[in-house]
């Protein structure tokens, strides 16, 4: 798409440094995180119903509503201690807010990890995300029928449009492409949430202990290999979805679905139990319904 922001355009060419083109995750977190053009970096209501902000998550239902039922889960998942014996962490909430907002709360204390801060996590912890993972860069990969192999994507700029191009073979990641369908007939692309596994590795090789509970837009492998041809890669803006993430980097959010059999795996690898996928709805009323029940009457 045309370049509009002479800013953003030599941003980009700053980050290629001296190179043709940059894988599409690099792309990805440049135009959400780069200090100087990055989406979360702005100074910008993102997350609300308002016209101005992009988009809306739980947290934008009415915040004592989303904070009441937050605790009153967290308190039922406890199998070990009181609530008082864990501080409870919310990380990459919005700047200067966070889910539990002033409500009177049982937990040792609150903490806040906001955007670049170190995940320095206490030794008993709650660990809380929304839409952390689903909001990590991702890398893009693209299946050629005729020769039956995978490419990874990348992003290069031609006549001042941002344009995807197959990555030179000594830069493709084979690794991530060790378990991607061959035997399709049609040309596929797979958004592969690289950013989501990385970001949730470096949560759970910390020491600490306790309950870690995460929102987020997410599909089994089965689903990502064979009913989304495009991928899943998608971007917001003014409350509407398009799948044009090239278009004007810096002034939309892109998120991708996580792969949850993925996630599962790793956290079964750091030693995590009692590992369980459901629904929102199914969580609260699983595990809040008592709340539920109170905030109805």
């Amino acid at each position: 798409m045309p370049i509009h922001s002479p800013k953003t355009q030599q941003s980009f060419s700053n980050s290629l440094q001296g190179r043709d083109c940059m894988p599409f995750d690099e792309y990805v977190e440049w135009a959400l995180y780069d200090t100087e053009i990055g989406y979360y970096t702005r100074e910008k209501q993102r997350v609300g119903k308002n016209q101005d902000s992009d988009f809306f998550t739980s947290t934008s239902l009415h915040s004592s509503v989303w904070g009441k039922l937050l605790i009153e889960a967290s308190c039922s998942l406890i199998k070990q201690g009181e609530p008082a014996d864990y501080v409870f962490v919310e990380i990459a909430a919005e700047p200067e807010k966070n889910s539990l907002g002033d409500l009177p709360h049982p937990f040792k204390a609150i903490q806040t990890i906001r955007l670049g801060e170190p995940l320095n996590i206490p030794e008993n912890s709650i660990v809380f995300s929304n839409e952390w993972l689903d909001a990590q860069p991702f890398k893009r990969f693209r299946f050629d029928p005729t020769t039956k192999n995978w490419n990874e994507i990348g992003v290069t700029m031609k006549e001042e449009k941002w344009t995807e191009i197959a990555l030179p073979p000594v830069l493709q990641d084979e690794d991530v492409i060790l378990t991607f369908p061959n035997d399709l007939n049609i040309k596929y692309t797979i958004d592969w949430p690289t950013g989501a596994e990385a970001s949730l590795n470096n949560l759970v090789k910390e020491t600490w202990q306790g309950l870690f509970i995460t929102f987020d837009y997410g599909l089994d492998k089965e689903r990502i290999f064979g009913d989304f041809p495009d991928g899943t890669g998608r971007s917001y803006s003014n409350h509407q979805m398009d799948n044009d993430i090239l278009e004007q980097p810096g002034s939309k959010d892109i998120t991708c679905h996580v792969c949850w059999n993925q996630l599962q795996e790793n956290l079964a690898n750091y030693k995590f139990t009692n590992i369980n996928l459901q629904s929102q709805e199914s969580f609260f009323m699983k595990y809040a319904s008592n709340k539920i029940q109170e905030i109805i009457e």
